[in-house]
């Protein structure tokens, strides 16, 4: 019995440490081999319905936590995975944010986490006497001032797919309204009409105007608006922690990070925090083997070694982070200092609303002026949800 696993871990280092694990798999059981197979991220969003629904899906795939598993376990397409949290070196070493509550079914196994900031060269901020770390909004727009005035973007927002202009409304949306807010929101209990979604969109657009923002975002990807960071072109990108591992170079020495800016020191701080794992399709051929190899995936061998890979936080508590790659310290310090951390839009909201809200907002930035239809739009989706 072969088992395939599929993981969106083209990105040469992530590679890499999944070949590396797979292999050391295959070493100690032979008789359950394991094949890798690659595939684009995005390509894994649109085409993973297609997967699950296939006569013979693979055994073990990546995938993130959030609303969308749960259409997916209702239709019986993610394996039932309780019986893992029966282990010890899993139910006692797990830090309890990431295991199931008691009388709870498990259907994923979370592996990692990671965070979400802002992400700068010191040399550039500094040549322009940028005081670093930026903590404040008026520090923010006093930086942005500066780095215009020297012909560099403030910005570089790589939107032409939908997860960076996500990002950058949950993050004006934490900010300006609070955690509280937006987990009502995305808990579909606010409309989209509401005045402070528009005073979001309102603030956003003036940061356009003021052309805080490199270029048209929606004509560049986040690979761009990295390399628009390095070379010059732009002081700063919101960006999640696999940067370093997807796309900034070998040598990072010169890259440092910061927290999202506050704007109002009254509200809690919320922070975006993803977590990844994987999971078994629930047509799986071989659901012991798959369930054997998802421990394998949690172990504290395999986050060991993931930590000091990647620019990833474990979701085990024996894991030994001082070994950890190079920026975790500062994204622990992060999630350490929020009061609230939600994971991403499109995990935090049911995937039906998802699709049609990343999407408004992402013609937003194309028209800005539009920004009144497209809220109706989204609440026209987030209404006919509440009906259903």
């Amino acid at each position: 019995m072969t088992l395939t696993f599929l993981t969106d871990h083209t990105a040469e280092r992530m590679a890499q440490l999944d070949e590396r694990i797979v292999r050391e798999w295959n070493a100690q059981h032979p008789d359950v081999p394991v094949t890798l197979s690659l595939i684009d991220h995005e390509e894994l969003k649109e085409k993973l319905g297609d997967y699950l629904a296939d006569e013979r899906p693979p055994d073990v795939m990546t995938w993130v936590a959030g609303n969308r598993s749960e259409s997916l376990i209702s239709d019986g397409l993610m394996l039932d995975v309780t019986p893992l949290w029966g282990r010890d070196d899993l139910s006692r070493a797990y830090d309890p944010r990431f295991r199931p509550g008691s009388g709870e079914t498990a259907h994923y196994l979370p592996t990692s986490q990671y965070w979400w900031a802002v992400y700068y060269r010191r040399s550039v901020l500094e040549s322009l006497g940028i005081t670093t770390p930026i903590e404040n909004w008026d520090d923010l727009r006093a930086a942005a001032r500066t780095l215009k005035s020297a012909g560099i973007a403030p910005f570089a927002l790589g939107a032409k797919h939908h997860c960076p202009s996500a990002a950058w409304f949950d993050y004006l949306n934490l900010r300006i309204n609070g955690p509280a807010f937006h987990r009502e929101l995305l808990d579909l209990r606010v409309p989209y009409t509401d005045d402070r979604v528009r005073s979001v969109f309102t603030f956003w657009q003036r940061l356009l105007d003021d052309g805080w923002f490199l270029g048209s975002p929606t004509d560049y990807d986040e690979q761009d608006a990295v390399d628009a960071l390095l070379d010059g072109r732009a002081g700063m990108t919101l960006i999640g922690a696999y940067v370093s591992d997807e796309y900034l170079p070998e040598d990072q020495s010169d890259i440092d990070l910061f927290r999202f800016p506050i704007l109002d020191p009254g509200l809690p701080v919320g922070e975006d925090a993803p977590v990844d794992g994987y999971f078994a399709p629930g047509r799986t051929a071989a659901p012991e083997q798959a369930r054997a190899f998802l421990a394998y995936l949690g172990s504290r061998q395999v986050q060991q070694l993931t930590v000091e890979t990647l620019t990833v936080l474990p979701t085990r508590d024996d894991v030994d982070v001082t070994r950890a790659a190079p920026h975790v310290a500062k994204g622990m310090e992060v999630l350490r200092r929020a009061d609230s951390v939600s994971q991403f839009y499109d995990l935090d909201t049911p995937w039906e609303l998802a699709e049609v809200g990343m999407a408004a907002i992402q013609a937003f930035l194309r028209e800005p002026d539009r920004a009144a239809e497209l809220l109706r739009t989204v609440e026209d989706r987030r209404a006919q949800l509440r009906r259903l």
